[in-house]
């Protein structure tokens, strides 16, 4: 019937009209068709005759033979052009869809001969014919399948290949959204396209077509249950695109990385994803890109998965979202995740009835497209036996899954064969038949070790997948933070501590993942150990950049006292001093020392003991001892000691040694057998007169109070020939 169509166009062409009643009839029975012919005129017949020829072996074309042995065309270029209109026509588009295993009625053969924009046209007129049978109601993915490798061959056999268009090919080959060939075989087909795209001269490469080439082949690693190396695929995308600033690729970058980080499935990932998807959300409802329903529909399914369990009535609103664009959809596969979802929440509200009309709906849609290759399908029978079980119909239930175990088998998807299987096993305990139940736990039980071990593995590529993808994000949100000089020098302080802390244990925990690798992951220890090695190199740059804002601090204090004549405060403003200046030494001598996570102590004391000498120009009337060993602390640890042993050291200056009197103070900080630490300060001043009220403010003495509260501690006082003060600090406990 199609040959038919393309005579009556030829005829069309060359003067003879058929009427629009004529043209059902030629179709039906082709004899009318010679019938009507005879009624031309004798010089459209040669016109006609003159279009139509036998087959010459000069053509690069051929077609079927007709009825009247009068039927080849001449031109490859006209007969190219009549079957791109045809592929338009409803005549065509009316055709029933195209199986796998038959035959086309126009058969092509392409030879050297067919010049390189007839090889384009062609292939496109077959990529778009491809497109068209993805949406309803025509969708067919066989035919879809069908017209995609039917340009990939013609654009392959042709000479010079053409790598730009073969790339373009395969970027909707692999598109998720068009749902032609089945997992897979498209992992297998999108390695194919990035080689096409690869080949392109690089003067002319379109990064945004090798970025969407890498994006749906990371996808489709993820989907597949391998996040190695669709992290790898994921990242170099990213890369390609890192220096493109225009507002639609930004607003593709932002959606995807929403979209990989949700199916990526790491916890910290899924709340970032949930950020990024919702910015696309607000940017996409802005605009009017092409890809703009095709992004919100992918949006909503996400953020109605992700609150399904935490909050039903932002799951209702996305999804009453969702319905609102269903009528634009002509993509069976969002239609019946709609099904799928609605009676999903159905069931949560134990609405089994209404929920399995949904369910039931959205396994005959995907039967009558030819859809059962898809998790939809599998998930599907799951809620349908589930429904079942829940009412006492076992047997129903063992039906539907081993129907989505057996779905779930055929496109190899292991994470959710094993969960049938364990609903399977399940089931059959519930029916007391523990032998059936045996077998199918120990089926559960196998695959279920195997998902184990690649889910382990993951949990190493978390701080892989922050170095190469999160730190910018992060240090960008950091650098938005704008305040006062006060309130900037506190902020840095509190984040720089927690992420020096967060940092260390990261560090750990990576070196002791990283032993335990075999040789496979050789190559990762390297660049791990790099990158470990620039984070310190800026955690250094860091601490220095603290100490120095801590000085500003101290500067700021020493200018402001410098303006006041009340001896009361400015003995408040110079203790203020010492206070920020011991938490500067304590950052100066990290950025100083080889370890980042902790701090020499009988050093940091002398240091600590030289600067508050020098603030009350006390040097050579009073001596600071420290009678101790080495001892390394965690900065957590080390800033509260030092701030009770600068009030300490702070009150002996101020008190004990009157009328320029000369004294020495000792410190010792040491370490017991229990990991326990004991502080003791001694003075050999004049010591404190019992019953006689506290000198100064006090604040002092609350601020060593609250530190050896913070430690978990304990603080014993004597006074005899001077003062001693113990401290006792349960560090284990605190911890």
């Amino acid at each position: 019937m199609k040959i038919i169509s393309a005579i009556v166009l030829v005829c069309n062409c060359s003067g003879f009209n058929f009427s629009q009643d004529q043209i059902p009839a030629i179709k039906k029975e082709p004899g009318t068709f010679k019938r009507i012919l005879k009624t031309a005129p004798a010089t459209t017949l040669t016109k006609i005759h003159q279009s139509l020829v036998h087959y010459n072996s000069h053509n690069g074309l051929s077609i079927v033979h007709l009825p009247t042995g009068r039927a080849m065309i001449n031109s490859c270029k006209f007969f190219i052009w009549c079957i791109a209109l045809l592929l338009c026509t409803d005549g065509f588009t009316q055709s029933s869809p195209v199986k796998n295993n038959e035959k086309p009625v126009v058969e092509i053969s392409v030879h050297q001969n067919l010049s390189s924009d007839e090889v384009v046209t062609l292939s496109r007129t077959y990529q778009d014919k491809a497109l068209w049978f993805k949406e309803m109601p025509h969708f067919n993915r066989d035919s879809t399948v069908y017209y995609f490798d039917k340009a990939a061959l013609l654009l392959q056999n042709s000479k010079p290949l053409q790598y730009k268009r073969l790339a373009e090919l395969y970027l909707d080959i692999t598109d998720r959204a068009n749902r032609s060939h089945n997992f897979n075989i498209v992992d297998s087909l999108a390695p194919i396209g990035w080689a096409y795209y690869q080949k392109i001269p690089e003067n002319n490469r379109d990064k945004v077509l090798g970025y969407e080439l890498l994006i749906n082949w990371a996808l489709i690693k993820i989907i597949r249950g391998e996040p190695k190396p669709g992290l790898e695929l994921f990242v170099k995308a990213l890369d390609l695109l890192k220096n493109d600033k225009r507002p639609e690729i930004q607003l593709k970058i932002l959606k995807d990385k929403g979209r990989f980080y949700y199916q990526y499935g790491l916890p910290e990932e899924e709340e970032i994803a949930i950020q990024y998807i919702k910015k696309s959300i607000i940017g996409y409802e802005n605009s009017d890109y092409p890809e703009k329903q095709e992004a919100l529909v992918t949006a909503y399914k996400v953020l109605t998965y992700y609150y399904e369990e935490s909050n039903p009535d932002s799951t209702d609103y996305y999804m009453n979202q969702f319905q609102e664009l269903l009528p634009q959809i002509t993509n069976p596969f969002h239609h019946t995740w709609y099904y799928y979802s609605m009676g999903n929440h159905l069931i949560n509200r134990k609405k089994y009835e209404e929920a399995k009309s949904y369910l039931i709906e959205t396994i005959q849609v995907l039967e009558k497209y030819n859809l059962t290759t898809i998790d939809i399908y599998q998930f599907a029978h799951s809620r349908v036996g589930d429904i079942a079980r829940e009412e006492g119909r076992y047997d129903e239930a063992i039906s539907y899954y081993e129907k989505a175990r057996n779905s779930s088998i055929a496109i190899n998807t292991k994470a959710n064969t094993a969960y049938f299987i364990q609903k399977l096993f399940n089931i059959y305990e519930l029916k007391e038949d523990y032998k059936t139940a045996l077998e199918y736990y120990k089926e559960w039980s196998e695959a279920n070790n195997i998902i184990k071990v690649e889910r382990n593995e993951r949990s190493l590529r978390e701080s892989e997948l922050q170095v190469n993808v999160l730190k910018q994000d992060k240090e960008l949100a950091a650098n938005q933070q704008k305040q006062t000089i006060y309130t900037v020098a506190l902020i840095i302080g509190a984040l720089l501590l927690a992420l020096l802390y967060r940092n260390y244990r990261l560090k750990q925990s990576s070196n002791h993942k990283l032993r335990a690798l075999n040789g496979e992951l050789a190559e990762k220890n390297v660049l791990l150990d790099q990158r470990n090695a620039e984070n310190e190199l800026l955690l250094k740059e860091i601490h220095h950049r603290v100490k120095n804002n801590l000085e500003m601090v101290k500067s700021l204090i020493a200018l402001q006292s410098a303006q006041i004549d009340d001896p009361a405060t400015k003995d408040a403003m110079i203790a203020s001093q010492n206070r920020v200046q011991s938490m500067g030494i304590i950052h100066q001598k990290l950025y100083q020392g080889t370890n980042l996570g902790s701090i020499e102590m009988k050093d940091y004391f002398l240091n600590l003991s030289e600067g508050i000498l020098d603030s009350f120009n006390a040097e050579d009337r009073v001596k600071i001892e420290c009678a101790m060993d080495n001892l390394e602390l965690d900065i957590d640890t080390a800033v509260p000691i030092g701030l009770i042993v600068n009030e300490l050291l702070t009150n002996a200056l101020k008190y004990a040694f009157p009328k320029q009197q000369q004294g020495v103070i000792n410190i010792s900080l040491e370490k017991s057998s229990n990991q326990n630490l004991r502080l003791e300060v001694t003075d050999n001043g004049i010591g404190k007169t019992a019953g006689l009220a506290p000198r100064g403010t006090g604040f002092g003495s609350q601020l060593v109070q609250l530190l050896t509260l913070q430690l978990n501690g304990k603080m014993r006082e004597h006074n005899d020939k001077g003062t001693h003060i113990e401290f006792d600090f349960m560090i284990q406990k605190s911890a």
